[in-house]
């Protein structure tokens, strides 16, 4: 399952011509592979689930050019065992009856016929295709079931229970879904919780920047939910933030900057600058001594580095595209989701295992944090005097849009309602509802 990102449709039949090159056509295979957009929102999941006992999630994508070449970029991800596995398939389960329902309508059969790579000018846009043609069950894939969980397999791991993990599944389905974002919840949650330290390994916090300034593209805001917790966590409890960031439009293995382009174009000051306005804006009679104070002893943040070093030894700028945040050294997140604002789907896991958060500590975040680390890359003076910056996009989103990214002008009302009337549309071909949470 790919994303069908705007203007880049995915060429799901090329994909399948690559993966199956030299296969006999009697291969014991069946293979679909799809992909589906609907406004600005698509699958940015990166997760394969495995016969509903393992699974590996994180941040990679499985590009080469980004990752086996030269100045790869930075990620993480891991592999785990047990039923968490099993909501990864739940997960990819909702978005092939997406895509199957969409094929369904008649709009849906006559895009079928056209080339994947085909660009259109439609609010969504799916494409599937399998392979062997003439010999698989369905055009669709099977939906992942209890059943098919070898019990052999399950049995063993059930069995060793000596070494269970606590772990939580979170993710969201962007805009296949009108209002629910589950996993925006859960990490608020997690920052809220905080007591004494918020350790991240991101790629960024702003938004994309218009090339060569320091202005959000139109309609795109910072984080403010986010900030907010972020800021009262220093305010109210003391919290420390540790924090390491993509150097800005970071471009690895010699492609183009519209092919691999890791950071938005913010520095360290800018995010900092951007969390203690979150202060000012809830609590107004904090005076500058004491914010001066927060940037001071609370607030930690630096580009990624090897050996104090932010480029390679070409002059490359150091990329960074974790998703990953430890809270108290007690639990954290791993997956693929950015805490800047951007409503596609996501998917990640939560370990709530306090041993386990510090091996992963070990083997990650402290030699990161020991090679990146300076105290240069914030200065609290530039802080102070980058508060009355407006670093957000004109013409704003509606805050309960304010994740979705849409280009400048759009109504909101138009994709309020288009949606409306699709959702029903789909509903009336299929005679059940459009989407089923497992």
């Amino acid at each position: 399952m790919f994303g069908n990102i705007a203007g880049m449709p995915v060429n799901c039949g090329k994909v399948i011509k690559a993966l199956t090159k030299g296969l006999p056509e009697d291969a014991n295979l069946h293979l679909w592979v799809g992909a589906w957009r609907r406004g600005f929102s698509w699958n940015h999941a990166k997760m394969i689930a495995v016969d509903g006992v393992f699974l590996h999630t994180g941040g990679h994508n499985l590009w080469d050019a980004h990752y086996l070449s030269k100045d790869p970029v930075h990620d993480l991800s891991f592999q785990l065992e047990g039923p968490v596995a099993r909501d990864g398939h739940r997960f990819a389960n909702q978005q092939w009856r997406f895509i199957e329902a969409k094929q369904r309508t008649c709009v849906g059969y006559i895009v079928n016929k056209l080339p994947d790579n085909f660009e259109l000018a439609l609010r969504t846009r799916v494409t599937v295709s399998a392979w062997p043609k003439d010999a698989v069950p369905s055009k669709f894939p099977p939906q992942f079931a209890r059943s098919y969980v070898v019990d052999t397999q399950n049995q063993s791991i059930l069995s060793d229970k000596a070494n269970y993990v606590p772990l939580i599944s979170i993710g969201r389905q962007g805009s296949l879904v009108s209002r629910h974002r589950p996993s925006d919840d859960a990490i608020l949650a997690m920052i809220n919780s905080s007591q004494m330290t918020i350790r991240l390994v991101i790629q960024d916090m702003g938004p994309v920047c218009l090339p060569g300034t320091k202005q959000a593209l139109p309609s795109l805001t910072w984080p403010k939910k986010y900030l907010a917790a972020i800021g009262k966590a220093i305010y109210e409890r003391g919290v420390d933030i540790e924090m390491v960031l993509s150097n800005p439009n970071s471009i690895p293995g010699g492609l183009k900057g519209t092919e691999a382009n890791y950071g938005n174009g913010w520095d360290c000051v800018d995010v900092a600058a951007e969390i203690i306005k979150s202060i000012q804006k809830q609590y107004s009679k904090v005076d500058d001594h004491r914010l001066r104070a927060m940037v001071t002893d609370n607030l930690r943040i630096c580009f990624i580095r090897h050996h104090k070093s932010d480029t390679y030894r070409d002059g490359m700028t150091i990329g960074l595209h974790s998703k990953h945040f430890i809270v108290d050294d007690r639990c954290c997140y791993i997956g693929s989701q950015n805490l800047y604002l951007c409503d596609l789907a996501e998917w990640g896991v939560v370990v709530d295992h306090e041993e386990e958060v510090r091996r992963i500590m070990r083997d990650y975040f402290d030699p990161l944090w020991r090679n990146s680390y300076t105290g240069l890359d914030v200065d609290v003076d530039d802080v102070m005097d980058g508060l009355e910056i407006d670093r957000d996009g004109g013409a704003r989103a509606p805050s309960h849009l304010s994740g979705l990214m849409r280009p400048h002008g759009t109504s909101a009302a138009y994709y309020d309602a288009e949606a409306v009337v699709e959702d029903a549309m789909l509903e009336v071909g299929l005679k059940e509802p459009l989407l089923k949470f497992p």
